[in-house]
């Protein structure tokens, strides 16, 4: 178990390079990477979207792209602190490694407060985002006593 427990913090660099795939994704595809948020948002497809308003497609489109611009510099930077100071198990980066959970519930959050179209599913980040949430925060717990017992290192 003690082994397992000291791999288990390369789950949150794997999760934060799944972030720079998506970010990636979502500038070289554009709106159609994910139809399931177009749904969510308007009720509409990305097809149906065009079809109805070639300029709000192309408004979604280039937020879907800027978007993935910053999750991906979102991920890279975190596997960064990831893979660098908190491998290192400095202490403060074990606290900025909770970005996650909290961005990861923070998106689907926003979801709930814009609000979704009436009769579309949640899209897929209202699911992925949880997920990635509890996974994070469980992983953190797990692994703060390499921190503790770093104390002087901060």
């Amino acid at each position: 178990m003690q082994g397992l427990r000291q791999r288990l913090w390369w789950m949150l660099p794997a999760m934060a390079i799944v972030l720079v795939v998506f970010g990636v994704s979502d500038v070289l595809v554009g709106i159609t990477s994910d139809p399931g948020i177009t749904v969510a948002i308007t009720g509409l497809s990305p097809e149906e979207l065009r079809t109805t308003s070639a300029e709000g497609y192309r408004l979604g489109d280039f937020m879907t792209r800027s978007q993935g611009i910053a999750i991906a510099a979102f991920g890279l930077l975190l596997t960064i602190v990831l893979l660098v100071p908190y491998r290192a198990t400095e202490r403060w980066s074990w606290y900025a490694a909770f970005i996650l959970p909290a961005w990861a519930i923070a998106v689907p959050l926003m979801y709930v407060a814009f609000g979704l179209a009436p009769g579309a599913p949640p899209s897929p980040p209202m699911i992925s985002g949880p997920i990635f949430a509890v996974v994070s925060v469980l992983v953190l717990i797990a692994d703060r006593g390499r921190f503790a017992a770093a104390k002087g290192t901060s």
